[in-house]
Parts: C-alpha cells; sequence; structure tokens
C-alpha cells in the first residue's frame, strides 16, 4: 500500500535528459535554450519585484532610527544597493553561464548529500518571506475592498485582542492567498512580461502617492531637516549596521540569483537589467517612502511608512469618489507587485528548493504550493503587529547568507575557473566530482559554520537587548555581511588549496542534457547534444543508476 501511494506521489516520469531519479527532474536539470526566455528588460522586472514593493518603500525607516539623517541613510542606500548588485552579478554566474540553479550549486560547495544545508536554510526563509509578503499583499487587497465599500472600511472586528489582527484584515488576506495560489501553477520562465508590467504599474501608484503627500502637506516635511543623531565612530558604525541591514534585506535573492539567470537568452542578458534595476529603482523607492513619511508627519503629525497606511487614511477622513478612485488604483499597484514579488522571490524560489530536497516528488508547482501552505504556520500578522523578535532574527539572516555568498563565488571563481563538470551534479557515484567526503563537503560546511558562528551572539542580542556582550563581537555582527563574505571567500580557497579537490578545471565534453545550442555547445568544446542523441540514443535513460557511470567526462 504504501509503495503504491509513494508511487502516485512521483512527479510525472520523463525520458532522456528530463528523467526522474533521487537527483534530478526537469525543473532542476540545466536549463535547455526552449525554456531561456529572460532578456534584459525581464531582469529590470525581475529586481522591480523585490523593489516596488511595500518592503522597499520602508526600509530606509530602519536607517532613520541608527541615528543617520536622510542625506546619510540615502548614502548607506546606495553604498548598499552598489554592493548588492557586484555581489548579485558575480553570484548569477553558474546560471548565465551553465543554467543551473541555487539548488544545484549548493551540490558543488556542500556536496551532493550535504548541499541540504544550504537548500533547508533557503526554503525557511522562502516560507516565512511568503507569509510576510503575502499579509502585506492582503493589506492591499483590504485598500481595494475598502474603497468599493464603506462597510468593509468601517466592518466590526470580531476577534479578541489576543489575536493580533482584525476580521477586515484576515479576509483581505486569504482573498490574496486565493488570488496568489493559481499564478504559482505557471512555469517561471513565462512570468518575463507580468513582472515587467507589474513593475510599471506599481511604479506610478508609487510616484502617485509621493506627489499627493508632498503636494498636501506643501513641501517635503520635516524629517528632511533633521540633524544627525551620532558622530565620530559611532557614526561610521552606524553606516556600516546600515549597510548590513540594506544588504540583508536583498540577501536571500543575492545567494539564489542563479535560479532565475539560468532562464536568461544569453550569458549577458541579466547584467544591464540588473543593474540599473537595482542602482536607480533600489534608490528611488526608499526615497519615495522617505518623502511620504516625512510629507505625512508634517501634515497629519504622524509618519506614515506603510503606503497602505496613507491609502487607509484617505478614505478614513473622506471617503469621496476621488479619494475612494485614488485608495483602488494605489492598492491596485501594490497587489499586483506583492503578487509578483511572492511568486518569483519566494513561491518558485522554495519550489526550486523543494525540488532539489525531494526531486523524485516534488517539482517547483508542488513545491511553491507547499510553501504557500506552510506559510500560514508562521502567522505573519504577529510580524506586523506585535513587536516580533521573530522579524529581527530572519531579518538577520545575512549572518548565514553572506558566507554562503563567498564560499560560492570563491569555489566557482578561484577554485574551479569557471568550469563545472554538469553531469557529476546528479550522481551518488563516490567516483563522483561533487560526492567529496560521503556526500559532503567539509571544506565548505566547516568555513560556513566558522564564518557564521561569531555572529551568533550579536544575533541573540540584537533580539534580546537584555543579554549583553563585548562590544566587539556585537560589532562583528554589525558588520557580518561585509566580514562573512570575505571571511568565508578567503577561508574557502586556503582550504581548498591544503586539501584540494579533484578534476579542477575540467567540465563535461559532451552536453549531455541539452543545456546549449549546436553553436553554443561547439563555442565550449562539447559535442552538441543533437550529435551525442543520434550516436548513444540510450545513453541516459532515466534510471535511478548514476549518470557518472553513463557519462564519461574527460579534461579539457
Amino acid at each position: 500500500m504504501k509503495s503504491r501511494v509513494l508511487k502516485w506521489l512521483e512527479v510525472a516520469p520523463e525520458s532522456g535528459p528530463n528523467s526522474v531519479s533521487m537527483l534530478k527532474n526537469k525543473d532542476i536539470v540545466p536549463m535547455p535554450p526552449s525554456r531561456r526566455l529572460w532578456g534584459v528588460v525581464s531582469y529590470i522586472g525581475y529586481w522591480g519585484t523585490s523593489n516596488f514593493c511595500v518592503n522597499s518603500w520602508t526600509g530606509a525607516s530602519s536607517l532613520l532610527s541608527l541615528g543617520l539623517n536622510v542625506p546619510q541613510t540615502m548614502g548607506v542606500i546606495v553604498v548598499g544597493n552598489t554592493i548588492i548588485t557586484a555581489l548579485a552579478l558575480i553570484n548569477a554566474w553558474p546560471g548565465s553561464k551553465w543554467h543551473i540553479g541555487y539548488t544545484i550549486s549548493q551540490r558543488v560547495v556542500f556536496g551532493i548529500y550535504g548541499s541540504s544545508i544550504g537548500i533547508v536554510v533557503r526554503v525557511i526563509l522562502s516560507i516565512v518571506w511568503f507569509g510576510s509578503q503575502s499579509w502585506l499583499g492582503g493589506l492591499c487587497v483590504t485598500a481595494i475592498l475598502s474603497s468599493w465599500s464603506k462597510n468593509f472600511l468601517t466592518m466590526k472586528n470580531t476577534f479578541p485582542d489576543s489575536v493580533h489582527m482584525s476580521s477586515r484584515d484576515l479576509i483581505g488576506f486569504v482573498l490574496f492567498q486565493l488570488i496568489l495560489i493559481p499564478c504559482l501553477c505557471f512555469r517561471p520562465e513565462l512570468w518575463s512580461k507580468p513582472i515587467i508590467i507589474t513593475s510599471i504599474f506599481t511604479f506610478f501608484g508609487m510616484l502617485g502617492t509621493c506627489i499627493w503627500a508632498c503636494t498636501a502637506n506643501g513641501g517635503a516635511g520635516p524629517l528632511m531637516d533633521s540633524g544627525v543623531g551620532v558622530k565620530g565612530s559611532a557614526l561610521a558604525w552606524a553606516w556600516i549596521n546600515g549597510i548590513t541591514s540594506w544588504y540583508g534585506s536583498q540577501s536571500a535573492g543575492i545567494t539564489n540569483q542563479s535560479d532565475f539567470t539560468r532562464f536568461s537568452k544569453s550569458k549577458f542578458s541579466a547584467v544591464p537589467g540588473s543593474i540599473f534595476a537595482l542602482m536607480v529603482n533600489g534608490t528611488i523607492v526608499p526615497l519615495f517612502g522617505v518623502l511620504s513619511a516625512s510629507a505625512t508627519l508634517g501634515k497629519y503629525g504622524t509618519q506614515y511608512w506603510n503606503p497602505l497606511d496613507i491609502v487607509m487614511k484617505w478614505l478614513e477622513d473622506d471617503y469621496s469618489a476621488k479619494s475612494r478612485a485614488g485608495a483602488f488604483f494605489v492598492g491596485l499597484s501594490f497587489l499586483g507587485s506583492q503578487l509578483s514579488l511572492n511568486v518569483i522571490g519566494n513561491g518558485f524560489a522554495g519550489g526550486m528548493d523543494m525540488a532539489g530536497l525531494f526531486p523524485r516528488y516534488i517539482n517547483i508547482r508542488r513545491g511553491a504550493i507547499i510553501t504557500a501552505l506552510l506559510s500560514w504556520v508562521v502567522q505573519p500578522w504577529d510580524f506586523y503587529n506585535t513587536s516580533s523578535t521573530f522579524v529581527t532574527v530572519m531579518g538577520s539572516f545575512s549572518v548565514f547568507m553572506a558566507p554562503m555568498i563567498g564560499i560560492i563565488i570563491s569555489d566557482f571563481f578561484l577554485v574551479r575557473s569557471r568550469k563545472l563538470m554538469l553531469s557529476h551534479l546528479y550522481t551518488a557515484d563516490p567516483n563522483g566530482t561533487y560526492y567529496y567526503w560521503k556526500g559532503f563537503n567539509l571544506r565548505g560546511i566547516i568555513t560556513w559554520v566558522v564564518v557564521f558562528t561569531p555572529a551568533i551572539p550579536g544575533l541573540v542580542t540584537s533580539a534580546n537587548p537584555n543579554i549583553k556582550i563585548s562590544d566587539g563581537i556585537y560589532k562583528y555582527y554589525q558588520g557580518n555581511c561585509l566580514f562573512g563574505f570575505f571571511e568565508a571567500l578567503t577561508m574557502y580557497y586556503v582550504l581548498c588549496k591544503i586539501w584540494p579537490v579533484k578534476n579542477v578545471g575540467q567540465q563535461d565534453t559532451v552536453d549531455y542534457f541539452g543545456t546549449f545550442t549546436t553553436a553554443e555547445a561547439e563555442k565550449m568544446n562539447m559535442v552538441p547534444y543533437e550529435q551525442y542523441q543520434s550516436e548513444e540514443e540510450d545513453s541516459i535513460d532515466g534510471k535511478d543508476n548514476d549518470i557518472v557511470t553513463q557519462v564519461r567526462p574527460v579534461d579539457v
């Protein structure tokens, strides 16, 4: 009975390079040309999803709380975006060149079985942030419905105070999830155009909100003239802390950048779009947030950092046709951005990672839906309606992600000189390049643990200020995105020199997965898939025995 159930749960079988086994299915093998549909504008839309959203709008508030003034806050954001852009583009290279995602790159740095460590960390992030962004998406639905009905706007809350949400907001949250889940059923590469459209629409919604706030107040407001709260070395560390905080908000996206650059039409498609979206959009949106919060402080005496709070304020103060129309269109624009962000950044990311853990039973679609269902467990309404330390901890996950990024870049660029043996990434044969010691790359695991461990006390203190640690340890935590990255980059490289990995500088001489066009394969000195297939039609037959026994990687 058990075997019949498991058989029924298996992903639909495929033949050839897309065959299903314990280590692969068609969603995690190297991406073929037919699915590589993303161009330059697609990546403007992709990074637009993480910038044209509520979190990016409100992000400057945490930087101002460090004692920085507005010009310094914007300076931190520009520096942070520069670091984010550089690391995102460098970390995107395995996806752009070899068309593999984060899930498979973890097999390179942590081993065939050790990869589950990095994947599980990313799955946890996807689930938590899926819930968080869904709650904000629910507030967008609430704003839209409130613009349609005053009865909905003034709906009586039937929940006790111990439940940290209102009946009205729960309705919005549930409806957002019902709208979102069908969107997870489409393949990721087909989202290229929708994310572009929603980014454009949300930009104009943000621009309109900012212009209204400044016009209604008669100027930008008092925040723009505020002084500096800290000086000297405290100011320098406020900058470092701010850069780390800003970087941390994008660290998950940087880490799994290959998940989406593997859909790129060419090796360089992601470069100009990512630079523009991260540097321009990533700076304009928080500036909109600062200007709007400052203007609302001048007009209402209260800083409204969440743009949806501004929308609800319009409706509460003046339920006229003009206010309702404005609330509807702004709410709809943010709804589009929250949908795109959650589908691309959390749903598909979680789906890809779960597919890497259980490829025989989970594909991207199933994994994304599981991510959505599990997101309810984290009770995201508590993130925004209570002083939740859980949010602080999750926001500090760059402690774990920064060294992971350093290890990936060190291995790919410094150790392997950008060459990978794709056929060995899908085998559990002990002779495989990435099997290491019993399936675990101890060099990567040791580096990761050694680098993130000193930052843990700082993370604990940030969650509970009553726990005291030395100032030096806390400063290490504040600068973990820089310290952790460079320490991991260096330590992993040194360990690989002392304890060399095998098959460095090697790649397959045959395109076993149909990853490249004929011209691309020949340029890389590989036998094209069509030629290989005609000569050895049954070389890859979908059996569970290891693919490394069926192929012949050689030196190049």
